[in-house]
């Protein structure tokens, strides 16, 4: 039988997978959104939203989103997790670019260094505060 990962290894574990659920989330909803009809009524607008693929996969995502976040907190503080998952933000910018054509002008890419010396000042800390008590379970 295989113990359980480290906790420093399981919260980075966590961590990545909520950046990339992040990122899934925001494309997907991106192409959801481009996908849908114009429509006249707000009636038709959700029924045309419940019968679009790209919605359900968003929900499911958000979901997954939801369950994985939970672990992550258990983990970590959340001045620790929250910061750290910002690095989304230059995922879903890089990929945009790329699957959407949009444009990174100078601004974006100064906001794009500002999150990753932020992230990078925050990951110098501890993931949780010796204040904070952790059950035997999760030690």
């Amino acid at each position: 039988m295989s113990s359980p990962p480290h906790p420093n290894r399981a919260l980075a574990i966590g961590l990545a997978l909520a950046i990339v659920l992040d990122t899934a989330v925001q494309l997907f909803w991106k192409f959801a959104v481009a996908s849908l009809p114009e429509t006249a009524t707000p009636v038709a607008a959700v029924v045309a939203v419940l019968r679009q693929p790209w919605f359900l996969l968003v929900a499911g995502l958000f979901i997954a989103q939801l369950l994985n976040w939970l672990k992550v907190l258990a983990w970590a503080d959340l001045s620790f997790a929250q910061p750290i998952t910002s690095l989304s933000y230059i995922s879903v910018c890089l990929l945009s670019a790329m699957f959407f054509g949009e444009h990174i002008g100078v601004a974006k890419m100064a906001g794009v260094g500002c999150i990753l010396a932020g992230v990078w000042l925050i990951s110098r800390g501890e993931a949780r505060s010796a204040s904070v008590a952790v059950p035997a379970d999760r030690a």
